[in-house]
This record gives C-alpha cells, sequence and structure tokens, in this order.
C-alpha cells in the first residue's frame, strides 16, 4: 500500500514539473513571436511619413540641344507608273525631353516603273503625274515614350517613340502648293551624340493633271541618321 502510494506521489511530482517546465517555454517563446511583430499603431505611420520615388533620368539629355539629320525615304503608295524617293536634311532644336521642333529640306527623285516604261514604249504616252520636285517644311514632335532595348549583355540602346505634325510647301511640276503631313516613328539614341530614326510620313497635298485638281496621299518610309550637338542641360 504505501508502495503504490509512493508511486502515484512520483507520478504527480512529474506531472506537474512537466506542465510547469512546458509553461514556461510557451511564455518564453510568446515574447520571442512580440519581438518580431511591428506594433499596429506604427505601420501606417511608418508608410506615411515615407515618401518612394521611381527616378529613371535619361542616359543622354536631350534638354536645350541642336540635332542635324540626314534621310532617306521611299513613297510607298506613288502612282504605278511611277517610283519616287526621297533625300532629306533637317534641323531640330529639342527644347526638352519631350518637345522639339524643326525645319527640313527634301529632294525628290522620280522614275519611271516598268508599267510606266511600258505604256511610253508602246503608246509614247507619260503618265498623267504632277511629280514632285523639292519641299520645305516645319514641324513639332512629341515623343511620347522612352525606353530602353538591351541587344548583349554589355550593349543597352535608349529609344523614344513620336508623333510629329507639320507643314510646308511642295513645289511639283505644275507649281507650288501646300503640304500637310502627320509623322510616326521611333528616335534610338546612340551613345550621347549618335542618333537613328526609322517611321512612316503620310504626306496630303493636291496636285494638278490632265483630268483636274486631284488631292494625293502619300505613305513615306524612312531611315534617318543623325548627329546632336553639346551635352544638354539637365533639370
Amino acid at each position: 500500500m504505501k508502495h503504490t502510494m509512493t508511486k502515484k506521489l512520483l507520478l504527480t511530482c512529474v506531472l506537474l514539473s512537466s506542465t510547469s517546465l512546458l509553461a514556461q517555454e510557451n511564455s518564453e517563446l510568446e515574447k520571442k513571436l512580440d519581438a518580431l511583430n511591428i506594433p499596429d499603431d506604427k505601420v501606417t505611420n511608418v508608410l506615411s511619413e515615407d515618401k518612394l520615388y521611381i527616378v529613371n533620368t535619361r542616359y543622354s539629355s536631350l534638354v536645350n540641344r541642336h540635332e542635324l539629320t540626314l534621310q532617306g525615304a521611299n513613297n510607298f503608295t506613288a502612282d504605278s507608273h511611277l517610283s519616287t524617293q526621297q533625300a532629306a536634311l533637317a534641323y531640330r532644336y529639342h527644347l526638352n525631353s519631350t518637345w522639339s521642333a524643326g525645319l527640313r529640306y527634301t529632294r525628290y527623285s522620280n522614275k519611271l516603273t516598268d508599267a510606266g516604261k511600258r505604256l511610253f514604249e508602246d503608246k509614247k504616252m507619260l503618265p498623267d503625274t504632277d511629280f514632285a520636285l523639292n519641299s520645305q517644311e516645319l514641324f513639332v514632335n512629341y515623343n511620347t515614350i522612352y525606353g530602353k532595348l538591351r541587344w548583349t549583355e554589355d550593349t543597352v540602346v535608349y529609344f523614344d517613340q513620336y508623333i510629329a505634325l507639320g507643314g510646308g510647301k511642295i513645289k511639283l511640276a505644275s507649281g507650288s502648293k501646300n503640304l500637310a503631313f502627320a509623322d510616326l516613328g521611333f528616335s534610338f539614341w546612340l551613345g550621347n551624340h549618335a542618333s537613328a530614326r526609322v517611321g512612316f510620313k503620310n504626306e496630303f497635298y493636291k496636285q494638278t493633271q490632265l483630268t483636274g485638281a486631284r488631292s494625293i496621299h502619300n505613305g513615306v518610309g524612312y531611315i534617318e541618321f543623325g548627329y546632336l550637338f553639346g551635352s544638354g542641360d539637365r533639370g
């Protein structure tokens, strides 16, 4: 009887001791977890007091810079009897990274297509086309998107997608006419001074034919290379 009571007493002591140890360990664990928590009343204050900004600065500034470009173009909507190419010299002034304005002088080169040659050889006739000789243009350019292309691990090219609107005078075989155009393309900035552009320009004017006046729309694709003077301002 005494032996049984002794066992029960020992078992009770062991259980009480284990319960005490578990409670102490749980208390220490709760303290460690509490130390890792950020108080609820400080989360909003911390986030509201700090302002975070993402800054995407240009590799080469365009602010207050001058640019000269040479352009080669092809008219993809010309008369079926006539093939027309263009060569142009342009000047641009970059007011800032978004806006620029400029002027351009364009020379037009016209030659008969195979269909035009057959018409002349077979019927001794030339196409009824009031072909262009040259033009002078003023334009305003707006850069819509700025980004970069990574060609290789060490080579990055920066670019702008742009739109341009302008007008001027175009000299045709019949005389001078008013010209309007809308332009869409991409500018690629090659280092601090070189540039390249690819784009598509829509030209609108009226020409005179034997049958009367006709509204013309030329769809012109072009490639352009340029040089930027100076280093640009930051601001």
